[in-house]
């Protein structure tokens, strides 16, 4: 008999999810290369290795074993599994345990039932009943498994969430790491600038009070070394601003932010730059970045979604089965009298609920349209982002070359004016003056170098560089 039972029980208590749409990944035109740029092969699950900076890799580390938001991320995937264990659970039968007890007396000793009277002694007597309940509600239409499925694709779209995280704040980490150290590198520059300034205006004063020049030449000069003075404090503050963003970033302590610094690496100068090429073909973006994952994952969820709300329409079929030992004639509840067990079903069919399934059901489907939205607007998204990474690498890539241009001309220039004035065919205004010029050629290199490495951790993260989803897909089991 059990034999025979049994697939039907495990039919019934598995139940399937044959209300819910076909799911088909939908349709986009994808482009065969990535333009002009080829693709290269490479490993980029570590792509902060390639700046060749240690200190970077441990800021890194540290964010991501303290970070906020990946904390976040974390936590609200364990969110979703503990709701997908809910709803999986709520596939299975439940079993209680129920019981009664009272004290009293039957009148005149005497019960009538089934056309029988039952004598009972006439005195004070425990009444009562304990026992086993089963219950049961037949999935025959998936709703339970509808909704058991949308869970476990929310457990996937938080894994998935999780490692957009993680991206955003090794990328966030990076770019600020590297705007900190063009910082620091500008307030060098800047004070050794204001130096020069301070200098070339005492020379000119010196000249201006014996005649040797004019107060229009004066003024100019101190027009410009006031104007470098003004840009001093400013920067100083952009750099404290940029420490105190990167400390918070990589989950500092609030008595590390304050009375810490950031450790600092190498100069940016001395920092490699990757190759400004993808590592991957644009077929692969899809598997390779974990939001446009997620985003197909709550699409996933929102198309069971559809078979939970369509259950509705049907019937709901519930078994209870009830065991268990009572009493009614004794004055201990534990030395029974009699066994008893019930075993009902109860059914509640829809038939005029005013529209309230059809509008669950349009609701459904309307969620599901929006996670379609969502989903193609993450992949435009994706490849724009791509895109302006390439554009910005080579536009950078551009820049920095010219701005190397102009610091070796300015800096063969100085050499040839110091040798100039060693032979006494310039003065020592022209040589201040020409290290000015040096030295504002060497704060645009610095600008250009940073935009290079920006756009290079702008490619990283939009390429999806450290996530694959394989990896993904095997941590998501729930």
């Amino acid at each position: 008999m059990m034999r025979q039972w049994l697939p039907l029980a495990l039919l019934l208590v598995g139940g399937c999810s044959w209300l819910a749409p076909d799911y088909k990944r939908p349709a986009v035109a994808l482009p065969a290369t990535w333009g002009e740029t080829t693709s290269v092969a490479r490993d980029d699950r570590t792509w902060w290795l390639s700046y060749g900076d240690p200190v970077l890799n441990q800021l890194i580390q540290s964010a991501l074993d303290d970070s906020d938001d990946i904390a976040l991320a974390g936590n609200r995937l364990m969110q979703a599994r503990a709701q997908y264990g809910y709803a999986f659970a709520n596939q299975l039968p439940m079993l209680s345990i129920a019981g009664a007890d009272a004290y009293g007396q039957f009148a005149n000793g005497r019960v009538s039932a089934l056309n029988q009277s039952l004598h009972f002694p006439n005195k004070m007597s425990n009444l009562g009943f304990v026992g086993g309940m089963l219950t049961y509600e037949l999935d025959l239409w998936g709703k339970n498994a509808s909704l058991s499925n949308a869970a476990k694709a929310g457990v996937h779209a938080g894994v998935y969430a999780m490692d957009a995280a993680r991206l955003s704040v090794v990328a966030g980490v990076a770019k600020l790491y590297f705007s900190l150290r063009a910082l620091d590198e500008n307030v060098a520059l800047l004070k050794e600038t204001i130096q020069t300034q301070d200098d070339l205006l005492a020379l000119v004063q010196r000249q201006y009070d014996v005649g040797a020049t004019d107060a229009l030449t004066l003024e100019g000069v101190r027009e410009r070394r006031d104007a470098v003075h003004e840009l001093l404090p400013d920067m100083e503050d952009q750099r404290d601003r940029a420490e105190s963003a990167l400390a918070v970033l990589i989950g500092q302590s609030p008595q590390d932010i304050v009375q810490s610094e950031v450790p600092r690496g190498r100069d940016i100068g001395e920092m490699n730059v990757p190759e400004p090429a993808p590592s991957l073909l644009p077929s692969e973006l899809l598997e390779r970045r974990p939001d446009i994952a997620m985003h197909e994952q709550m699409l996933i969820a929102s198309n069971f979604n559809i078979g939970f709300a369509r259950a509705a329409y049907f019937p709901s079929i519930s078994l209870a089965s009830l065991a268990g030992v009572n009493n009614v004639d004794i004055d201990n509840l534990y030395r029974a009298t009699g066994r008893a067990w019930t075993l009902g079903a109860a059914m509640a069919a829809p038939v005029l609920d005013f529209g309230r399934t059809e509008s669950g059901v349009r609701l459904a489907k309307a969620g599901k349209n929006e996670q379609v939205i969502l989903y193609q607007q993450s992949i435009r998204s994706a490849f724009k982002e791509v895109r302006d990474a390439l554009l910005a690498q080579k536009t950078a890539s551009g820049r920095e070359e010219d701005a190397i241009g102009r610091e070796t001309a300015d800096q063969k220039r100085l050499h040839l004016t110091t040798l100039r004035m060693d032979q006494g065919y310039a003065s020592q205004v022209d040589v201040l003056t020409a290290q000015a010029v040096f030295q504002q050629s060497r704060l645009a290199h610095v600008s250009a170098r940073l935009q290079r490495l920006d756009a290079s951790v702008d490619l990283y993260k939009a390429t999806g560089g450290g996530f694959h989803t394989p990896m993904a897909k095997t941590a998501a089991s729930p």
